[in-house]
C-alpha cells in the first residue's frame, strides 16, 4: 500500500543528547528534518494520525558516520516502522550479526572498530536485559531505552568483541536482549515494584553477569575490561522515576493514534512522556512511541485546560 505525500510530518521518536537542554521529538516532511524539545512544563497539543508510514532506512558512510534516508514511496503499514524494501536497504541491520557472519558495509565495519560497552538494564516491571553499546552513544542509548536503573559491567576495544560477550551472558545467564516498550509502560503505572527493589534487582544481575564473564579465559586478549560502573539517570527522566515509585503516575486514559491530546509535559522517560492538565490534575503517562511513524502536528498550549479523565480507584 502507498499514500506518497511530500507534506506529510511523520514522527521518527524521541532522540536525546547530552548536549541538548531537554529530550527532542524529531519530526520530517521529505528532506526537513524539525526538532519540538520537550521541555518541563511546556503546554501543547499534538494530533496524531491513525495510519503508520516507512520511515525509511539508515546507511552508512566510510568514516563510520550514518545517513538516515526518507522512504522513496512513503508506503504505509501495518507494523514495525519500515516497508520491505527499505529493510533491504538499511545497513544498520548488519550490527547484529557481524560478529557471527562477518558481513558488513565499510562504513559499519568502521563503526564496528570502537570501544563499546556491556550493559544490564531494568525497568519498573523487573525485567531485566543485556545490551551494548558504542562509546558515541554510551549515555544516549539506555536514555533513548527509557531504563530506570542500569549498570556497565564490561568494556571492549571494538563492537564485535562485545556483542559475543551480549551472546554468552544471554546463553548462560539467561538474561534476554529485548524489552518490549508496551511491558515497560504497563511497569512504570503498574507499582509492582519500587526503586530499591528494583537496584537490587539490576545489581544482582550485573553481578551475575560479570561474576560469569570474570570465569572465561583470555577476555584480556579481546581487551575486554570489566567493571562495575551505574549509569546516571538524565535530569529529565528523574520525575517519572519519582512519580512511578511514589505511585502517582497512570495510564493514559485515551488511546493515542487518531487523536488530538492536550497536555502539560512534566518530565520524559525514554519513548514515554509524563504529563498533566495543569496544577492539581493527575500524572499521565503516554507512549509516545504511538506516536513513531504516524502524522503528529504540534501546536503551543495557553493556559489550564480540563482533564478528559481522573483516576478511578
Amino acid at each position: 500500500m502507498e499514500l506518497a505525500s511530500v507534506s506529510r510530518q511523520l514522527c521518527h521518536g524521541i532522540s536525546y543528547s547530552q548536549h541538548e537542554p531537554a529530550p527532542m521529538l524529531r519530526l520530517r516532511t521529505s528532506e526537513n528534518w524539525k526538532t519540538e524539545y520537550l521541555e518541563q512544563n511546556r503546554s501543547l497539543s499534538l494530533d496524531v494520525g491513525e495510519m503508520k508510514f516507512c520511515l525509511g532506512y539508515i546507511t552508512m558512510n566510510r568514516d563510520g558516520s550514518r545517513n538516515v534516508l526518507p522512504c522513496p514511496k512513503t508506503k504505509a503499514l501495518r507494523t514495525g516502522t519500515q516497508c520491505e524494501s527499505c529493510r533491504r536497504l538499511d545497513h544498520s541491520k548488519f550490527m547484529h550479526h557481524f560478529h557471527k557472519t562477518g558481513e558488513a558495509p565499510e562504513g559499519m565495519r568502521k563503526y564496528l572498530e570502537q570501544p563499546h560497552f556491556l550493559y544490564i538494564a531494568s525497568f519498573a516491571h523487573g525485567a531485566t536485559k543485556v545490551g551494548t553499546t558504542s562509546t558515541q552513544s554510551q549515555w544516549t542509548r539506555l536514555a533513548q531505552q527509557g531504563a530506570v536503573i542500569a549498570r556497565y559491567i564490561a568494556r571492549a576495544n571494538d563492537g564485535t568483541a562485545i556483542r559475543v560477550l551480549e551472546d554468552l551472558v544471554t546463553e548462560h545467564v539467561g538474561l534476554s536482549q529485548q524489552v518490549r516498550q508496551k511491558s515497560k509502560i504497563k511497569g512504570l503505572v503498574g507499582w509492582e515494584l519500587d526503586y530499591q527493589q528494583l537496584d537490587a534487582i539490576n545489581q544482582q544481575a550485573a553481578n551475575q553477569a560479570r561474576d560469569f564473564l570474570a570465569a572465561q579465559r583470555g577476555l584480556d586478549t579481546y581487551g575486554v575490561q570489566l567493571r562495575d560502573e551505574l549509569w546516571e539517570q538524565p535530569r529529565f527522566a528523574r520525575s517519572v522515576i519519582d512519580a512511578w515509585n511514589s505511585r502517582s503516575l497512570h495510564a493514559w486514559s485515551t488511546p493515542v493514534p487518531g487523536s488530538r491530546h492536550k497536555l502539560r509535559i512534566r518530565g520524559v522517560l525514554g519513548q514515554s512522556i509524563m504529563a498533566d492538565s495543569g496544577e492539581g490534575t493527575t500524572l499521565r503517562l503516554l507512549d509516545a512511541a504511538e506516536l513513531k511513524t504516524r502524522q503528529v502536528d504540534i501546536a503551543e498550549e495557553r493556559g489550564e485546560f480540563r482533564e478528559e479523565q481522573s483516576a478511578l480507584f
